[in-house]
């Protein structure tokens, strides 16, 4: 049976022994580690895949203020319609990944680890209790470090598509524009 680990019970840990929390405290910490690591390279993919949609239009800006007069009409539209596609991917990326303010609290807040359980207890260890506190809120923050991951990957991986598929469905139009009007 599986538990939703952003549910768990405040004591869910609390049965633990000491060896064993010492093993998930180690897990928890090398999770925390690698899932920001990985959020850092979606953010990194991002600034890149920003830096290359910021070129290409402006590249387009360009070549359309330097010659407008010598292009088709269609060739035009075609250009504005493929910035207009760039833009929406760097808007993406912008805002839902790199400007991203989504930062989970990294550290427990001292209410969150002496609450009444610990207060009630009469285990001679009390450490031992904030240990395995420490550890449940470690576990939902590796839960709310993985949505994060999540929304990263899925808004940049939208915006790749977004920034790949527009030239082509912009060169298609323009291919079927042009064989009717030379037809």
């Amino acid at each position: 049976m599986s538990i939703n680990t952003a549910n768990l019970p405040d004591d869910y840990f609390l049965d633990t022994d000491d060896e064993m929390l010492a093993y998930l405290e180690s897990q928890a910490k090398q999770s925390i580690e690698e899932i920001q690591k990985s959020n850092e390279q979606n953010r990194e993919k991002a600034y890149r895949l920003l830096n290359y949609l910021i070129a290409g239009i402006g590249g387009l800006i360009l070549i359309l203020l330097n010659h407008i007069q010598n292009i088709h009409i269609l060739l035009i539209l075609a250009s504005i319609a493929l910035m207009t596609g760039w833009a929406i991917s760097s808007i993406m990326l912008l805002f839902y990944v790199i400007l991203s303010k989504k930062r989970p609290l990294t550290t427990n807040m001292p209410q969150n680890l002496y609450n009444e359980t610990f207060k009630l207890s009469k285990e001679s260890n009390k450490l031992t209790i904030l240990r395995k506190y420490q550890l449940h809120n470690s576990n939902n923050y590796i839960a709310q470090l993985l949505k994060i991951n999540s929304e990263y990957r899925r808004y940049t991986d939208n915006a790749i598509i977004i920034a790949f598929s527009t030239p082509v469905i912009t060169l298609l139009i323009v291919a079927i524009s042009l064989k009717c009007f030379f037809a």
